[in-house]
Formats: C-alpha cells, sequence, structure tokens
C-alpha cells in the first residue's frame, strides 16, 4: 500500500490503515474515505502523510515512484550495517522497511557511510582510568552555565518562584530565548495560538520541560567550535535532533510523561562522543580509522582505544554540571536500558537512537546500526505498525527543527 503526502492526497481515496497523531489518537479509521476536512485535521495534528489502498486509478499523479530496482540495492546496503540486529523481529522488520524507503524515495545516501576517518593514530598509552581522570579534571563549562543553567535549577528549586521568575532568567541570554520561542511555536508542538513570551511558555508547557529544553540547546551551544577535519558538527546536530525528536513522540506514543525531558535526553543521547571529539581528536582518528574497517561498531572501538565509551563521559559531565539524575541516566544507559533506573524512559532513546542511524539523516561517527534489546522493546509497548506512524511524522518536523539548532534560515 503506498504511502502519499498530505498534498498528495485527493477526497474521496480509502485509508489503508488507522491515521492517529503522535500521541496515538485515532483521526480516521482504516477503510474511511478521506473528505476535505480530514486534510485540514491532518495539517492540525502535524500528519505528513497516510497510507491508502492502491486500487484506485485517482491517486496523485505527482506521487513519488521508487525505482524497485533502487529499493533493492538500499536493503542490500542496509544489511551489513543491520547484521548486529534480528531482522526477523517485528520491530527490527519495521525500521527496516521504513529505512529502506526513506532512503531510497528522499535522497538520503543509499549506501551506509562508513566513518570520515581523520589522521591515523596509534592508540594512547595512558589507562583507561588515567584517560578518564583526566577529562574529569578538564573545565567544561556551559555557556553562562553560572548564571544560567544554575540559575534556572535554583529558581525552579524555589517554591515561591513564579513563570516570570523562570522567564527573567532565561531573557537574560537572548539567543537561548528565541530558540525557545521558536520550538514552542513550531508544529512540532502545534499549539492552536502563539506564544509570545518565554511566560507564557513556562506557563503552558511547565517549568521543568523548559528548564530541559534550555539546558539542551546551551549543552550543544558548546560544542559548535569542533574543527570540520575532526568531525562535521551540523551532521552530528542533525543525527542527534533526529534522535530527540524520534523520542518525543515515541514517549507521546507510549504515554510515557514528561516528553520534552526525553526530547533533550535523544539531543544529547551521544553527548560524550562530542567531548571526545574537542577534547582528544588524535585518538579519535584512531577510533574512526578502526571502525572504518567495518569489523567492529564504533562504540566498542571507544572502549578498546580510549578505556571507555562515550556514555560514560556523558554520566561524568552531566554529574560534574549538576544536571538530572533522571536525564543523565536516559543518556549513560540508552545503550543498556536495563540498567537504567527507569528502563522503559531509556529504552525510548535506545530505540530513538536505532530509527535514527536506521534512517541516515546525520552522523554520529558510527557506522552500524545498535543492536535493539528486545526487553526494552517489550517494556514501551508500542506496536511495529505504530512505527510506520511516529517514523514519518519525526521526518516531517526535522527540517524546521534543525535550522533552528544548526542557526540556518
Amino acid at each position: 500500500m503506498p504511502y502519499y503526502s498530505i498534498d498528495q492526497l485527493k477526497p474521496g481515496m480509502i485509508l489503508a490503515t488507522d491515521v492517529t497523531d503522535m500521541s496515538g489518537r485515532l483521526l480516521l479509521s482504516k477503510g474511511q474515505a478521506i473528505a476535505p476536512k480530514h486534510l485540514n485535521i491532518f495539517r492540525m495534528w502535524g500528519v505528513p502523510e497516510v497510507q491508502v489502498q492502491d486500487d484506485r486509478e485517482d491517486g496523485p499523479d505527482d506521487a513519488p515512484a521508487v525505482d524497485p530496482e533502487v529499493m533493492r540495492q538500499t536493503a542490500e546496503s542496509l544489511k551489513s550495517a543491520f547484521s548486529g540486529n534480528d531482522l526477523n523481529h517485528p520491530a527490527v522488520a519495521e525500521i527496516f522497511r521504513q529505512a529502506v524507503f526513506h532512503r531510497s524515495r528522499s535522497g538520503v545516501s543509499q549506501t551506509v557511510e562508513m566513518p570520515t576517518v581523520a589522521a591515523k593514530d596509534s592508540a594512547p598509552s595512558s589507562s583507561g582510568l588515567e584517560m578518564r581522570q583526566k577529562l574529569r579534571n578538564l573545565d567544561i563549562k556551559l555557556p553562562e552555565a553560572p548564571t544560567i543553567i544554575f540559575k534556572l535549577n535554583d529558581t525552579i528549586a524555589d517554591p515561591f518562584s513564579s513563570s516570570d521568575d523562570i522567564a527573567q532568567v532565561i531573557s537574560k541570554s537572548p539567543g537561548l530565548a528565541a530558540q525557545l520561542l521558536r520550538i514552542v511555536n513550531s508544529a512540532f508542538y502545534g499549539f492552536p495560538s502563539r506564544i509570545d513570551s518565554i511566560s507564557r511558555a513556562v506557563t503552558v508547557i511547565g517549568s521543568k520541560e523548559i528548564s530541559a529544553l534550555a539546558a539542551g540547546i546551551a549543552t550543544m551551544e558548546i560544542f559548535k567550535d569542533i574543527p570540520k577535519n575532526v568531525f562535521d558538527t551540523q551532521a552530528f546536530t542533525h543525527h542527534s535532533l533526529t534522535c530527540g525528536v524520534l523520542a518525543r513522540i515515541l514517549a507521546a506514543g507510549g504515554n510515557i510523561r514528561n516528553t520534552e525531558q526525553l526530547f533533550v535526553a535523544g539531543l544529547l543521547h551521544d553527548i560524550g562522543r562530542m567531548v571526545m571529539f574537542k577534547y582528544f581528536p588524535r585518538q579519535v582518528g584512531t577510533m574512526l580509522a578502526a571502525a572504518a574497517d567495518g569489523e567492529s561498531c564504533l562504540y566498542d572501538v571507544e572502549k578498546r582505544i580510549m578505556g571507555f565509551r562515550h556514555t560514560d563521559i556523558a554520566a561524568d559531565l552531566f554529574e560534574k554540571w549538576k544536571f538530572p539524575v533522571a536525564l543523565s541516566q536516559n543518556v549513560a544507559f540508552h545503550h543498556r536500558p536495563a540498567s537504567a533506573q527507569d528502563p522503559a524512559r531509556a529504552a525510548v532513546i535506545h530505540l530513538a537512537d536505532i530509527i535514527a542511524h536506521a534512517l541516515g539523516e546525520g552522523k554520529s561517527g558510527e557506522w552500524c546500526i545498535p543492536t535493539l534489546d528486545a526487553a526494552a522493546w517489550d517494556k514501551l509497548k508500542i506496536s511495529p505498525q505504530t512505527l510506520a506512524t511516529i517514523i514519518p511524522q519525526a521526518i516531517h518536523h526535522l527540517n524546521f527543527l534543525t535550522s533552528i539548532f544548526t542557526g540556518e534560515s
């Protein structure tokens, strides 16, 4: 059954599957004919495309046709990256199907690219413990952290503080305030009226949620100056944002609360790798070269070369910056969600990361698709069929949000 974007639909087409919003609420049932009013409802709730029955002759003339040979080649190229996964698992099978379709139709590279290799260097002589201690001793600070992030946390913790108090703290950084307002006014949130002040955003979304968004934006800012010969930070930001968007929509689909914190956890899930790129560029060259042979995933190479993984760095960094434990847990255990204090929330980031890699949206330095933890999938209580709605919804929101985080117009 073909998928058509909302702009390609015509009244009278018959739905092949149920259409739901990102919270899983049913908008129109399978087998129903699409009416003009339904098109407005789909747009209002951010539904980018739907699946319709393919036995009608009045399908859209400009529907994007995908060459079956391109699909076949894309599927073949993806199999090696999925080698650590069981393609017979229903969730993996659906992610694979969506990835093949997305890559074939959208122009995302049909092949899985190996990491860009910097100058190869020998493995460091220092032990992993010494390297990690060196990291802990580095003076890594969030931009304006003493006056913005920490002050914000103190204000939120004060039971007598108001939304105006929180807004005043955020407004001390005009750039941060502007980014927050652009995000909350995007279709990603879908509020019916414009939110024109931080105070209003705090009231509507919540103080903890706004704080989490502010922390995520500020954290990404600190790593924008990584040289391109070490890694493409815009591609990394795009991958991170893809994971964040997917995490928020997956959480909503699984009825998991505090979706903004999961958006931020997705955004920051690989922040430890950014620390490696910025402070250990020589070792990064060694790791990328070792992973480029296709025999080991970068996640495993990190342990062999550095003595620790990017998730360990994230845990150290978040502890140093006094970030919430829940946020740290979701990031630090996104490869091992069963070990987290709240396995279901860590599983959201785990699944979002897998899907982001599969779609090929952005780059993290990792060439292989992380292995799905079947137990983590079961905890989410999301059906594989739901992924067919969640993934297109995430892609629909990506371009605009990426422009906010990369500074593009």
